[in-house]
């Protein structure tokens, strides 16, 4: 019996790093005020800053030197992978403006903003990020995640995070 071929590319491209997979909708009320709605896979930022993950959405948990815990999770998954996805994917490029609320779980706690950055039109790629991070930190401390842990993770993401919320991934190639 002879072999019969299967016609595909010569090579599959893939990106390491996906262990969990969300099966229901998650959302969060955000600061993240796009200028128009922002949908990529299974993530969505609406104009008045509604962000939501459809199920589906697929992610690597807490990263770095951690443990992938329940406290983590939401704040991790729920927020962090996916809105670095974003940044990663260069959905922000759409503008994006920053608007602060009255009061919030980590501000003077864990990070400070400045009076002028309370609100801020058109923000950058590395302002957007901040912002994901302090939004991280929030998210930590309504879990009930310890004081502690929550700033050392807040104090990671701010001096690690930055080529996770880059372009540049590593394409591998198989066979």
């Amino acid at each position: 019996m002879s072999q019969q071929l299967i016609p595909r590319a010569s090579k599959l491209r893939y990106i390491e790093g996906q262990k969990y997979r969300s099966v229901e909708s998650f959302w969060a009320m955000c600061n993240l005020r796009p200028h128009r709605e922002i949908n990529l896979h299974n993530i969505n930022l609406t104009r008045d800053g509604m962000f939501y993950l459809t199920p589906g959405y697929s992610s690597d948990g807490p990263s770095g030197p951690t443990i992938d815990t329940r406290d983590f999770m939401p704040g991790a998954m729920g927020w962090h992978d996916p809105c670095y996805e974003l940044l990663r994917y260069e959905m922000m490029h759409i503008e994006v403006d920053i608007i602060q609320p009255p009061s919030r779980p980590g501000e003077g706690v864990i990070y400070r903003t400045n009076p002028e950055d309370k609100i801020i039109r058109n923000a950058s790629h590395e302002q957007i990020r901040e912002e994901v991070d302090k939004f991280l930190a929030d998210i930590l401390l309504l879990d009930n995640m310890w004081k502690f842990r929550a700033q050392y993770v807040y104090e990671g993401v701010r001096k690690g995070g930055l080529s996770s919320a880059s372009v540049c991934t590593k394409v591998y190639a198989a066979p």
